[in-house]
This record gives structure tokens, sequence and C-alpha cells, in this order.
């Protein structure tokens, strides 16, 4: 085997590294690289490549690319008369260990799936347009003769037919092949347990069984949690909204859960984050659902302060909006909720303080704020008469 030959596509590996083969006129493997004790493809698919090739009429100047099923590119290039070179496996999609292993599955031996599967992880993405490219340039280098994009056939190895797909569209195809997209019984069920205010049903619903995965909306796995989050706290929101929680709160809450998790690093936080988040919705539709039924009058004053729940919140205020004075409305407040307004307030206040303690890093002094408190020190005076500590304790309890 010609020496030089050997050094230029070892070179090319070492660049590219995207797997390079040679094969005889039989389709049995020469020479692979990176150097394996095994070929990339099989001794069957490298001949049905090979039939293809020749039933197509390819040639030195009209290389082919075979798409392969589920989701691969293998592109074959003719270098000299009963001398081939194979590029490729290669992918246009990013993909996790266990989804490239089911990948391969066919066309590697069992013994071999493990050093395959490490040798696809490590292999850049390579799109259509790319690979086309990349041929050329090996036309190029080994046989000093340019290919052109449009003599390069893309074809379905198996089923022999001819492929005019623009690239977006195979993209999409792949996709569809890949994987099948979530049930929307799981949203469903969950959100359907949000709006009954149900943890129990929201239990149930998280640890059942599923079918099919969340749609890839990012190749970057941290990025692709982060964007799901959002979607699911959108429909949490919408689904609580639905139980009856205030729409300005659920939005808030949404926001703050969203804006949490966009500084998180680790999908695994990012993950038990959507957790709480759903817990939370639930807990708090559960709790709106359990309030005495209130006149059209005090739930106009609970929703304000559910609202404005980030500000100073005045009887004045109150009054102005229910259109009591502010005498008869702490009255009709006390003998519909069983408490004075003012405690009602710090009540509600200090619920989302408890969560900020727990789930953010915020300081005290933010909280405070936050809540619409005029100091730390009131807040924290407030937040003891309670729950009994302070709210370093509570976090430190909390951890």
């Amino acid at each position: 085997m010609d020496a030089e030959l050997i050094g230029k596509l070892q070179n090319l590996y070492s660049i590219t590294h995207i797997p390079l083969s040679l094969l005889d006129g039989s389709g049995r493997i020469l020479a692979t690289f990176p150097t394996m004790s095994f070929a990339v493809v099989d001794m069957g698919t490298t001949q049905m490549v090979l039939e293809d090739f020749r039933l197509q009429r390819r040639d030195s100047a009209h290389p082919l690319i075979s798409y392969m099923e589920p989701g691969f590119f293998l592109g074959i290039m003719e270098l000299l008369p009963e001398l081939y070179l194979l590029i490729g496996l290669v992918s246009p999609l990013p993909r996790a260990r266990n989804d490239t292993l089911r990948m391969i599955v066919n066309v590697a031996a069992p013994e071999h799936l493990q050093e395959l599967c490490n040798l696809m992880l490590q292999t850049p993405l390579v799109s259509l347009d790319h690979l086309r490219d990349l041929m050329g340039l090996l036309s190029q280098l080994l046989m000093d003769a340019p290919i052109q994009k449009e003599h390069i056939l893309f074809m379905n190895i198996f089923t022999q037919e001819r492929e005019t797909l623009q690239p977006e569209l195979q993209l999409f195809q792949q996709r569809e092949h890949i994987f099948q997209h979530e049930s929307i019984d799981f949203e469903t069920a969950i959100c359907n347990a949000i709006a009954q205010g149900s943890p129990s049903q929201l239990a149930h619903s998280l640890y059942a069984p599923r079918k099919g995965q969340v749609g890839r909306m990012s190749g970057d796995d941290l990025r692709q949690e982060k964007y799901s989050f959002v979607v699911i706290a959108a429909l949490a929101s919408r689904a609580a909204i639905r139980g009856g929680l205030p729409a300005e709160l659920s939005f808030s809450l949404s926001d703050l859960y969203c804006q949490r998790a966009d500084v998180l690093t680790d999908a695994a936080k990012i993950r038990e984050l959507c957790g709480k988040m759903l817990t939370d919705y639930c807990e708090r539709v559960r709790q709106k659902k359990e309030q005495p039924t209130a006149s059209p009058v005090i739930s106009r004053c609970l929703e304000y302060i559910s609202v404005h729940l980030h500000e100073p919140i005045s009887l004045s205020d109150l009054s102005k909006v229910c259109g009591l004075c502010t005498r008869s409305l702490s009255l009709k407040f006390k003998e519909e909720m069983g408490t004075r307004i003012g405690d009602y307030i710090h009540e509600e206040k200090l619920k989302e303080a408890e969560y900020l303690l727990r789930h953010t890093d915020y300081t005290l002094s933010q909280i405070s704020t936050y809540l619409g408190y005029s100091s730390q020190s009131y807040f924290t005076r407030i937040f003891r008469e309670f729950t009994g500590m302070t709210p370093q304790q509570y976090r430190d309890r909390s951890f």
C-alpha cells in the first residue's frame, strides 16, 4: 500500500478527527484512521455502499454520500481503480452516550460497540454540506482533482432513492428518526394535578413510567435543560391560574423560577429546581382552594395583596380598592378571614420570604427590600414574631 497515501490519511484524520477507511473492490477494509482493531462499519455495510456506488455509475469525479438510518452520513469516493475511501460514520446532531449506542447497534458487532461509541462521541458534528466540502477537499489533496459539490450524489442507502431534500428538511427527518416525543398525557396529568392543587396526584404523575422524551431544542445539554424549564414553567403557571391562583402572582412566580434556573450551571440542579417549582405551584393552589370563600369585596382585597406583595401595602390603599372605609374593611376582613388585615399581609409576605430563604442565595437585605419592608431589622423582627426564629436561623435549618 502506498506509504505516501497512508501518511496523508493519517495527517488528515489528526486534523479533522473524522474517521477514514480504505477499502478494496470487494468491500474489505484495508486500513482505518484512527488505527483500530475493527472497521467503523461492518463488511455488509461496506459492500452495500460499494454496490450503490457502482449502480449509480459513480467514479473518482462523482462521489457518493449515503444516509443511513437512524441519522448517519457515510461518504465514499474512488481514489484508484478498486481502491476506495470511506468518510465517516458522521452525524449532524449531538448525541448522548445512550443515544449513540442505540444508533450504532445495527452497524457494529456487539464486542465493538463501546469502542465505536467512544469514537463517535469524539467525532465532530458534520452537516451534509460540510461533508460535501470535506470530500471536495480530500479529492484535491489526495488526487489533485477538485470535485464540484453538485457532482456528489446523496441517497438513502436503504430506500435506494435519490434524495433532493434541502439540508434543513433532512435534519428534521433525522430528528424524527432519533426519538419519539413525550406523550401529551404526561403534560396533561401534571397540569391537572397543579390546577386541582393535589400534591399526591402530582407526585404520582412525576414518577409514573413515561413514554418518549422531550423534544430536542438545543445541541447543548445545559441549554436544553434551561429551555425545557421555561416551557414547563409556562405550562405550570397557566395551570395554577386555572386552579385559582391570581394571574399576576403566578406569572411573577414563573419569572422568579426562570431567573433562578438561568444562573444554574448544572443540569441536575435545574431538574431538581423544576420539581420544586411544580410542587410549589401545586401547594399554592391547594392553599388557595382551602381558604374560606370570600365575598366579592374581600376577594378584591386578597387579589390586591397577592399582586402587590412586593410593595408596602397600607390599609388606606386597600380601602380605596374595595370601596369601603378603613374601619368597615377591617371588620369585614376579620369576620370573613378570621385574622386581621395587617397579620394576613405579614403572613403572605413571610411565606414568600421562606421560599426565598430556602431556594435562593438572596441576602437578608435583598429579601427585605424585595418584600417591601422598610428595613432589614424590621423584617427580621416580624419574621421572628411569626416563626419563632430569625431569617438566618430559618435558612441554616433548611439546608
